[in-house]
């Protein structure tokens, strides 16, 4: 390969919020992108679900706002409280903030990422090569040369700047030999993501139940579904969180009603880092 011609100026690696927003904007600055990422399709499951007025404005730049409305609700205020309902204090939300939006905005996350994913899909200036998976990069002086591969073997990209953005484990970054420091917080907890039928009773603020029996996180997300968060006991392990009834059994506690149905449950390790 010619190091001296270029494939694209940047070779993004990850195409999830931050990567589909990072190539939307150097896209619309006139810079060519390559868009890589190991999936064929976005993840159809949420995960995220909350960005303030900052991110919105972001969004606001790029033309999305108004098509994001569809997926979003103006975050409620932040009440934490204690195991008998004790109001310990609030985090007071703001509708309107000096970005010109609210301060925060709950979000389904597959419906965010299929606006951005169509935005880019239509800009001239990217290129999204899907199912291609990073596997290493050679640096130089005046640019970077990356192997992807996929269904069909490697290729190689060559780009002015290769910027990774995948995920907590980053392969990007652990070949480039950039180091965590790990702030030894580490705890389990099982997400529960939830959509509502018709007769279902939510809260219709934000909560976090400060109950040492079991600590508790209980928010809204996109428009009509709701999320819980239960902190894993000493002796509960992952498997037992994933059984059947066990997530049912937490949720069912708060007496939402009989057609509140599960969509998602998994156990996310919370780490400072």
């Amino acid at each position: 390969m010619d190091k001296h011609s270029f494939d694209a100026d940047v070779l993004i690696v990850g195409l999830g919020p931050a990567g589909a927003t990072l190539a939307a904007l150097l896209g619309r600055h006139g810079l060519s992108v390559i868009a890589a990422d190991r999936a064929a399709d976005i993840h159809p499951l949420p995960r995220a679900v909350h960005f303030d007025a900052e991110i919105m404005r972001i969004f606001q730049d790029l033309g999305l706002a108004e098509v994001l409305e569809a997926h979003t609700i103006q975050a409620p205020d932040y009440e934490f409280r204690t195991a008998n309902g004790e109001a310990l204090f609030t985090i007071r939300t703001q509708p309107a903030t000096p970005y010109g939006w609210a301060s925060g905005y709950m979000f389904h996350q597959p419906g965010l990422e299929r606006s951005l994913r169509d935005l880019i899909s239509e800009d001239p200036h990217v290129q999204l090569h899907l199912q291609r998976t990073f596997e290493r990069f050679e640096q130089d002086a005046t640019g970077v040369t990356t192997v992807l591969s996929g269904p069909d073997g490697e290729d190689q990209v060559r780009t002015r700047y290769l910027i990774g953005c995948d995920g907590g484990p980053s392969p990007v970054r652990e070949f480039a030999g950039l180091k965590l420091e790990n702030l030894d917080f580490d705890e389990p907890w099982l997400v529960v993501d939830a959509k509502l039928g018709p007769q279902s009773r939510v809260p219709a603020i934000n909560l976090q139940i400060c109950d040492p029996a079991r600590p508790t996180t209980c928010v809204l997300t996109g428009p009509g579904r709701h999320r819980w968060e239960f902190m894993l006991l000493p002796g509960e392990t992952s498997e037992m969180a994933m059984a059947e009834g066990f997530a049912e059994r937490l949720v069912g506690a708060w007496e939402c009603g009989p057609d509140l149905q599960i969509e998602r449950k998994a156990v996310y390790q919370f780490h400072g880092l």
